[in-house]
């Protein structure tokens, strides 16, 4: 019984069977309880009623004297069921059974009877003496001619609970019936959702990241297929995105690599001379390499959590303003202006100040990348209480670089962030960079707890925003 279908069907059964069993057993023993309530009672009745008729033979008699054959006119159920009459001195005077006649009611352990009373005077009295094992409440006793009833009271009593106890039986079986149905329905309602899950799931680790499950049902089962949905989703599009780092790592390290042979092949096929031109060519393209492969480092680094930061108080303007004038000479070819400005009484922030120039050095770079001649690049630092737009909950520090760029797409600003992209795929590497700089933003930005995010319009230039927590 591994699968879940019948352990649920089992569950739901025994609970049914315990149920409707303990509730049909409790309805019998209360039901015969009260019934030989009900019964007791109407034999006292009755034998209040025998008492009486007793009591007037005393009454016209002035005695017991053939009290016997008075007691032989009541029925009595079949078996060792007896009427006995004791007078006043507890001697027995009348047994149906003419087996204690003459006894004393103590001495042969008659007990509880029915008081005959004759003006008040209690002149005898009734005992019923019942088979072994047979309870009071089944010696109901009817009188022939008294309007009693037929003389069947005792398999009466007993047919009314046999057919009690065959309804209830009846209909717990009815309602186990029913509910083995309701449970196989809804067992199954249960399960098919777990099974499409289950071979969704064994798709999905034979590498088929395009497969969905299907569920129409709105409860958890149904939120658990759309997580499930959204995981694969997920697993698709991070298998794409690695096969795009391979292939971009593959085509940035190609690249650098192919002008690495070319020169080493020239020069050893003595095309080119092993001047500095060549030799500089080739320390220039390792120096990429070198670049390059720091930044895919410090990318995984940032991802895994593994980044070490050496924080401390920092001055963000004074930062700032400092790799604005550098950036500024190597702006002087394209005639780029570049704006500073900063809020008065900024506090202090702490980062990483390596890392933070990394981060404004590559935002700096991909604003002047983007920037026509003639163009400006704004830089601004301030403080905000919070923007919940952005994910920003707390007070922080907010440093944007503004260009006047040719702007980005709607459609490419989700993605600006994410390793190798480029708005243009047609676009070089002396054009569009390897595509490292902006991740390398973000990830250094979220280890330090803050958030990054660009706000751009096509032919409106473009402001990045970097947003640390105070």
């Amino acid at each position: 019984m591994r699968s879940i279908r019948w352990k649920l069907g089992g569950a739901l059964l025994l609970v049914a069977l315990l149920s409707v069993g303990m509730v049909a057993f409790l309805t019998y023993v209360s039901m015969a309880r009260e019934f030989g309530h009900y019964i007791s009672r109407g034999g006292s009745m009755y034998a209040s009623r025998v008492a009486g008729v007793l009591g007037q033979y005393y009454a016209e008699e002035q005695s017991w004297d053939g009290v016997g054959e008075t007691l032989g006119e009541f029925w009595l159920p079949p078996g060792d069921y007896r009427l006995i009459v004791a007078d006043s001195s507890r001697a027995v005077v009348g047994d149906t059974a003419g087996g204690w006649l003459g006894e004393d009611a103590a001495v042969v352990g008659l007990e509880d009877g029915a008081s005959i009373t004759v003006s008040g005077e209690e002149v005898g009295e009734l005992y019923l003496m019942l088979p072994e094992g047979v309870s009071p409440g089944k010696a109901l006793l009817f009188m022939r001619g008294m309007g009693g009833g037929p003389p069947t009271a005792g398999i009466a009593e007993h047919a009314f609970l046999s057919n009690v106890n065959r309804s209830l039986w009846t209909v717990a079986l009815i309602a186990v019936a029913v509910a083995i149905l309701l449970g196989l329905v809804l067992t199954r309602q249960i399960t098919r959702p777990l099974q499409a899950l289950r071979a969704g799931a064994r798709r999905i680790a034979q590498g088929h990241l395009d497969h969905r499950v299907e569920s129409a049902s709105k409860d958890e089962l149904g939120e658990l297929a759309q997580s499930f949905n959204a995981m694969a989703v997920s697993l698709e599009e991070n298998e794409k995105a690695r096969r795009r780092l391979i292939a971009d790592i593959a085509h940035e390290l190609r690249t650098p690599l192919a002008v690495v042979e070319g020169t080493v092949d020239g020069i050893l096929d003595g095309v080119f001379q092993p001047d500095a031109e060549h030799l500089g060519s080739i320390k220039e393209q390792t120096a990429l390499l070198t670049r390059l492969i720091a930044d895919l480092r410090d990318i995984s680094l940032a991802e895994s959590g593994q980044l070490k930061l050496e924080r401390e108080p920092t001055d963000m303007a004074e930062l700032l303003r400092r790799k604005v004038s550098q950036a500024e000479i190597g702006a002087r070819e394209k005639d780029i202006q570049f704006e500073f400005t900063a809020s008065p009484d900024l506090p202090e922030v702490s980062v990483d100040p390596a890392r933070m120039e990394q981060v404004v050095a590559n935002l700096l770079a991909n604003a002047m990348r983007h920037t026509p001649g003639a163009g400006r690049v704004t830089v601004w630092v301030s403080t905000v209480a919070g923007d919940s737009t952005h994910g920003v909950d707390t007070p922080s520090m907010v440093v944007s670089v503004a260009d006047s760029g040719e702007g980005i797409a709607p459609e490419h600003l989700p993605h600006v962030f994410e390793r190798f992209y480029r708005a243009e795929s047609s676009r070089s590497r002396s054009e569009g960079g390897a595509g490292l700089g902006l991740a390398i933003v973000r990830q250094m930005v979220q280890a330090h707890g803050g958030q990054v995010w660009v706000e751009s319009e096509a032919g409106q230039g473009s402001t990045f925003y970097v947003a640390l927590p105070l």
